[in-house]
């Protein structure tokens, strides 16, 4: 049997197939379709070559979601609140994402304000019913619905995170009213008492939950005809997995399923490797993205952005810019060159891909300056061409005065910059030393870059994986069904009644092991954890601690110390003697699944000239200089290879460059180990 895994990216779609019996991988990347990305992940699946009723497992990452939100195609939305909150999306908050722009503008609502109904209804904090539903309301609204075309309705009441009744009522009516309308209830989503945020997540999963209804039921009717039987899994932001039945009905919830994938394979990677404090970096065609894993486990944040509107739900936290393989090089209006965020993307692709794309990209550059082989690009299944590069890139030399080599030099030192200050706001900015931290490198180009950008860093050792260039793909074989619920619960945490928290907990275990229970896994594969938001009175924001599955009064004391101690490594000081406060519960439970053993390779001797070098190239290195690179094939490498710069190790999906002023070991895995000299 095989477990297969695929990730959509902005430019490819990348598969890994691992064989259960020998533990071998396989690896496909072919060219994303934008119009519908289905048809890529059956063409990456289709390259294995095998019948889909040998998958014991198949798990998917796709960019469905964050594409509809970032170019605004989702559905014909409606929102359905208490009367009175109906502009609550609209006012947000009142503080400002970007402090020093004087042109900043605060995102446009997903939902016009005519698609915004209200409802007479009040639920109390505490849950007691205040006034009741009024069903006349609700009738107007329905026919409203019916006469604007609304293809998914957005439910969130005030109040609703401690009595979900009215939602639920709404929710019931409807389906029995409006069959053919997607429903999104704030209480299935999150159980928190932000209304904003609350209201923004749930609106989110609204807008795109027809979008994800359609595109997973056409790829498991694409997969299903090519014999697959399983259930299709779904990467979650959060780091975990969920079955497709789950992600149609919390879509929201895979915003950013591909990027999370690599960072928990950077987790597991670096865990084995020994590593505790590491860098994820991941540079694709569109984007790069990074994130921190300290202790062996990606940091995450309970708030989230995308275009400046909140997600209130866990996601693995990544920084990403545009600054990517496609990443267009265009000059402003002052004459100063940038790179990015525009991006060629799969369609047209670099002016190299020869598919009529003209603009100068990263891509490009890299090809005219010498690190790529136009002869081996995704290992000569795809043809490149040096001569449109050049064509492209002497754009923006004319108008510098530069040949296109030093064109190309600058486009590359421009896109590096830009990424060491991605990954220094995720590090410097935090109160961490970069120089205490290892970089896993992946994605089709980020071996190209790491190296440059960690000597500007002054990081010791970049690691570039097996097959970096699907590597998000391999992150999902590697990570575990998980599903977080919250729940707000506002009391001082030294009067706070043990036995209420101890049931809220036992609530939530129930929510947790019931979607667990729709996707088939066993009691003995599931374990919980449990987690308390604590503040200091009067403080608006939390910090997350460990909790015991169940409290007592004594265990009061020690959460307090927690919380101490969280505030001081976060913020530098904390307030042991203020009274703190909790603000909601949480219980995370991981659904564990079988994940591939990683293969040891053949040792070889120190010096792999004999078996892997295949010769030298010159590259531009800048002031007019070429240097020559030793290149090596990296399917030729052995456990315990010792390569010096300046050199580059090709393979199909992925280009690594060590500088001359490092050195690179191959390790008992097969995994790059590049340290400063």
């Amino acid at each position: 049997m095989f477990r297969i895994s695929t990730d959509v990216g902005g430019t490819f779609t990348d598969g890994v197939m691992l064989d259960e019996d020998s533990g071998a991988l396989s690896v496909s990347k072919v060219l994303s379709t934008p119009q519908n990305p289905a048809i890529g992940t059956v063409r990456s699946v289709e390259k294995f070559g095998i019948s889909l009723d040998e998958v014991s497992f198949f798990v998917h990452g796709t960019t469905v979601v964050i594409n509809a939100l970032i170019e605004g195609k989702g559905a014909k939305t409606s929102l359905i609140t208490t009367r009175g909150f109906r502009d609550v999306l609209e006012i947000g908050r009142s503080n400002r994402t970007e402090m020093y722009d004087a042109l900043y503008r605060k995102p446009r609502p997903l939902v016009p304000r005519y698609l915004r109904f209200e409802v007479t209804e009040r639920i109390a904090a505490d849950g007691e019913i205040l006034v009741p539903l009024n069903a006349d309301d609700l009738a107007m609204i329905i026919d409203q619905l019916r006469r604007e075309g609304v293809e998914s309705v957005a439910v969130c009441f005030l109040n609703a995170y401690a009595n979900p009744d009215h939602e639920q009522q709404v929710g019931q009516h409807l389906r029995e009213h409006c069959p053919g309308i997607t429903v999104s209830l704030s209480h299935n989503i999150t159980r928190r008492y932000y209304e904003y945020e609350r209201t923004s997540t749930t609106v989110q999963n609204a807008y795109v939950m027809p979008v994800v209804q359609t595109y997973l039921r056409s790829l498991e009717q694409q997969l299903a005809e090519r014999r697959f039987g399983r259930d299709l899994q779904i990467m979650q932001s959060n780091g975990g997995v969920m079955t497709s039945a789950v992600a149609r009905e919390i879509p929201i919830a895979m915003v950013e399923s591909g990027p999370a994938a690599g960072a928990i394979g950077a987790a597991q990677l670096a865990a084995l490797l020994g590593y505790e404090n590491v860098i994820s970096y991941d540079m694709g065609g569109t984007t790069a993205k990074t994130s921190i894993i300290r202790g062996g486990l990606p940091e995450t944040t309970d708030q989230y952005l995308v275009e400046g509107r909140p997600l209130l739900l866990p996601v693995v936290d990544l920084r990403e810019i545009g600054a990517g393989g496609g990443s267009i090089a265009w000059i402003d209006e002052a004459g100063a060159l940038h790179v990015g965020p525009q991006s060629a993307g799969a369609d047209p692709g670099p002016a190299c891909y020869m598919a009529g794309g003209s603009e100068p990209t990263v891509t490009d550059a890299n090809l005219q300056l010498g690190i790529l082989d136009p002869a081996y690009f995704l290992g000569g299944e795809m043809e490149i061409s040096p001569q449109l590069a050049q064509q492209a890139i002497e754009k923006i030399a004319s108008r510098f005065g530069l040949t296109a080599d030093e064109a190309a030099l600058g486009i590359i030192k421009i896109v590096n910059t830009n990424m060491a200050g991605l990954l220094q706001s995720m590090t410097v900015k935090r109160g961490y030393d970069p120089r205490e931290f290892a970089v896993v490198a992946f994605g089709g180009a980020g071996p190209i870059h790491a190296t440059a950008i960690a000597r500007e860093l002054s990081i010791p050792t970049v690691i570039v994986p097996v097959f970096p260039g699907v590597f998000s793909a391999w992150g999902m074989l590697m990570a575990d069904l998980r599903h977080d619920f919250a729940r707000t619960y506002i009391e001082p945490l030294n009067g706070a009644d043990a036995t209420k928290i101890n049931q809220m907990f036992r609530d939530l275990e129930r929510q947790v092991k019931g979607l667990f229970e729709r996707e088939n896994i066993e009691n003995e594969n599931i374990v919980l954890t449990y987690e308390m938001d604590l503040r200091y009175s009067g403080q608006e924001h939390t910090l997350g601690v460990p909790a015991p599955a169940k409290m007592t009064d004594a265990d009061k004391e020690g959460l307090g110390r927690a919380f101490d101690e969280a505030h001081y490594r976060v913020y530098g000081h904390n307030a042991p003697d203020e009274a703190k406060e909790i603000v909601s519960l949480k219980v995370i439970g991981i659904g564990k699944v079988k994940k591939p053993i990683l293969q040891a390779l053949k040792r070889g001797r120190q010096n792999p000239a004999a078996q892997a070098k295949i010769g030298k190239r010159r590259v531009y290195v800048g002031n007019g200089r070429y240097q020559e690179f030793s290149i090596y094939r990296r399917d030729r490498l052995l456990a315990g290879n010792v390569i010096p710069g300046p050199a580059i190790i090709e393979e199909p999906t992925a280009t690594t460059v060590v500088e001359s002023d490092q050195t690179c070991s191959v390790d008992q895995y097969g995994n790059l180990v590049i340290s400063l000299s």
